[in-house]
């Protein structure tokens, strides 16, 4: 569903990337959207972190903080309902390499988010690693190589940021599909599974909702229990950079809290763009470079059968969490807590999370669901289609 281009057909320059050799480097595994990196905490066994360009915080599981023998001040961050702790003068470790003494880490309950990922999860960081050091992230080689500020490599696409948040910003343009562009600004966040997503406060000013196409709505939610509603649509074009993804899927928030209630940004480019470059982030500089890796081409699908999934509190049973009206799920009688237990002859055990999601996302397809309802288990066929087009 998606078309790109260079907007200029020239050859950028290339600074030798080889100058400068890492620090070190470590390896990381993809989790659907997620960037996986494994993280020691005070000497501790190695713990799965998602490494998130968009965390101000570095945050534990407060599970995990308490296996490891840790306590914490009881503190209040703004525009949250959820119980934060701060547990101080942490040491901190990725692959045997020392990221940072004295850190400050932040504990709270990870539960909501590991039912939505499918996986559990022991902690984020984002901004702690970033500020001390220039970051080259590579998808073809799944490594993250680190590298002292202001060094790494600078190839390709070169993009200046500004700072929000300690997350960095940077300019983008769209077309709507009524064919108005609009200049704006941008969260570039690792850890954010999307293509493009439009603040509330963007959105509401600009039309955007009424302005992209046939769309459909559901709920999210980060690692709180509040749930926002969400729209999926599409726009003609998204240009940064010398980048430009013709015909993207996106998604509008109508959030009235955190940064995707912000009026100073626009919205959030996520993982699902980020992940077809290698990219250096240098907050020396305030650069980011990008440069196209084996995923480039790659299409960009959205939800074909009308309803989502999450896992149950037990965090095995697979649960029906949205089904969309007008959909192939609602027109079948799906239910909102109907148990998912089969998809095509494979058990929820023989599949994960994000891989039963990208079979809700291919079009034209047939799916063979059994479900459990009240006890009683139910065959069910659908076939896929694009609920935005």
């Amino acid at each position: 569903m998606k078309k790109i281009m260079l907007l200029f057909a020239v050859l950028l320059p290339v600074v030798a990337a080889f100058a400068q050799k890492p620090i070190t480097s470590i390896p990381f595994e993809l989790f659907g959207d997620h960037i996986i990196i494994k993280v020691s905490v005070d000497d501790s066994d190695p713990l799965n972190f998602i490494f998130d360009t968009g965390a101000g915080l570095t945050v534990l599981d407060e599970d995990i903080m308490k296996s490891l023998g840790l306590s914490g001040k009881h503190i209040e961050i703004n525009d949250s309902d959820m119980d934060w702790q701060l547990i101080k003068h942490n040491k901190m470790e990725i692959n045997g390499f020392l990221m940072e003494k004295n850190i400050k880490i932040y504990s709270t309950d990870f539960d909501h988010l590991e039912i939505s990922l499918g996986m559990d999860i022991d902690g984020i960081v984002g901004n702690d690693l970033l500020k001390h050091h220039a970051i080259y992230t590579d998808f073809d080689r799944m490594q993250i190589d680190i590298y002292n500020l202001g060094e790494g490599p600078k190839n390709g696409d070169a993009i200046p940021f500004i700072f929000d948040t300690a997350i960095p910003v940077i300019k983008g343009n769209v077309v709507l599909n009524n064919g108005e562009p609009h200049d704006g600004t941008f969260y570039f966040m690792t850890g954010a599974g999307t293509t493009l997503d439009f603040n509330a406060p963007y959105a509401e000013e600009w039309d955007v909702i009424h302005k992209t196409g046939k769309h459909y709505s559901y709920l999210v939610k980060g690692l709180s229990e509040v749930e926002t509603p969400h729209y999926e649509g599409h726009v003609i074009s998204f240009s940064f950079g010398n980048q430009t993804i013709e015909d993207l899927p996106i998604g509008i928030s109508a959030a009235t809290s955190g940064i995707q209630a912000s009026k100073e940004v626009s919205g959030i480019i996520g993982s699902q763009i980020i992940r077809m470059y290698n990219f250096t982030i240098d907050y020396k500089d305030k650069m980011i470079y990008l440069v196209k890796d084996e995923a480039y081409d790659a299409n960009f699908n959205t939800n074909c059968s009308g309803f989502d999934v999450q896992l149950a509190k037990d965090k095995k049973t697979v649960l029906i969490h949205e089904v969309f009206e007008d959909s192939p799920a609602s027109e079948a009688g799906m239910k909102i807590n109907d148990e998912l237990l089969k998809i095509n002859g494979k058990t929820m055990a023989e599949i994960n999370l994000p891989n039963i999601k990208k079979l809700l996302k291919q079009e034209g397809e047939k799916l063979d669901l059994i479900v459990k309802r009240d006890g009683e288990e139910e065959s069910i066929t659908l076939k896929l289609r694009s609920l935005i087009d």
